[in-house]
């Protein structure tokens, strides 16, 4: 990642999380939903000019507020989210190693409104047919790609949008 990315996503994190602490909003799913489309531009990896990989296992840390409120829905909403990631990637020609998951989890260190967004690429053992990317992997244990989950340390936590 550049310089001028790195300062980018540290200038609206700045930005954004201080509206987050002044207004307290909580985090609203699209909001998720967006961080998630940022999340797979980011990390895009071009294999060559007819494919471009991108990270398919994604953790969002919330707040416990946000979790508690979110959790009871969590299952579904992250069928939800895994379903836009699939049709977003489509869209922008991107490729996945295998079946796309997005999970929820509590952090104590973030305040409510803010959220961060964790993903790593995991390679399925059966072959990448046009199916296999849209479906859940079944069976054979993924591998994890080196590096694993994309959270710079020291990356600020995404911040809700200002209302």
């Amino acid at each position: 990642m550049g310089v001028l990315k790195r300062f980018e996503q540290r200038l609206e994190g700045l930005v954004n999380g201080t509206f987050a602490k002044v207004f307290k909003s909580e985090v609203q799913p699209v909001e998720i939903a967006g961080a998630l489309q940022r999340e797979c531009d980011n990390n895009a990896t071009i294999w060559n000019r007819d494919r471009t990989v991108v990270p398919n296992d994604f953790i969002v840390e919330l707040s416990t507020g946000d979790y508690e409120r979110l959790a009871p829905y969590s299952g579904q909403l992250g069928d939800e989210l895994s379903g836009m990631v699939r049709d977003y990637a489509k869209q922008q020609r991107y490729t996945f190693m295998g079946g796309v998951k997005v999970h929820l989890e509590k952090a104590d260190d973030l305040d409510t409104g803010l959220y961060r967004v964790r993903s790593r690429t995991l390679a399925s053992s059966e072959s990448q047919s046009p199916a296999a990317q849209q479906a859940p992997a079944r069976g054979g244990a993924p591998q994890q790609r080196p590096g694993g989950y994309g959270q710079p340390a020291g990356a600020p936590p995404m911040p809700s949008a200002p209302p």
